[in-house]
């Protein structure tokens, strides 16, 4: 019996790519280690490298209402953030997880340990120390 076409997720559009035969002979190679066909091994690359471009043009942002607003108010022990930041931030991070954990739950563990790394580091160069607050292990 001929395998069905397509995902079962509904229409979809058809692209062509072109890739030289080394390129093709490795994209074939790492599809068949997951156990799916090219196509989805290239559909799921490229929505994670969507994935990965956007969630660096939100750090960037973020990183860049952070410094406006130390620069608007003093630092005075630890610094206030606008209910609005956090906001965006809290939402961000929900999105960004349900998707993560729908492709592959490990995804959004090392992203989680990634960006405990960073908020100590982030930390540690505000003030030299976690000011009494519980550092992320």
């Amino acid at each position: 019996m001929p395998r069905p076409k397509g995902s079962g997720k509904g229409e979809t559009e058809r692209f062509n790519i072109r890739l030289d035969p080394e390129a093709a002979r490795y994209y074939r190679n790492k599809a068949n280690e997951h156990g799916i066909s090219i196509s989805e091994y290239l559909r799921q690359t490229l929505v994670q490298g969507v994935i990965a471009e956007n969630v660096n043009e939100i750090e960037a942002r973020l990183g860049q209402l952070i410094a406006e607003n130390t620069h608007r108010q003093p630092l005075v022990g630890r610094m206030a953030i606008p209910d609005e930041l956090l906001l965006s931030v809290f939402t961000t991070e929900s999105i960004l997880s349900e998707i993560a954990e729908a492709q592959d739950v490990q995804r959004l563990y090392r992203a989680h340990d990634i960006a405990k790394a960073k908020l100590n580091r982030l930390k540690t160069a505000t003030d030299g120390s976690t000011s009494g607050q519980k550092e992320y292990e």
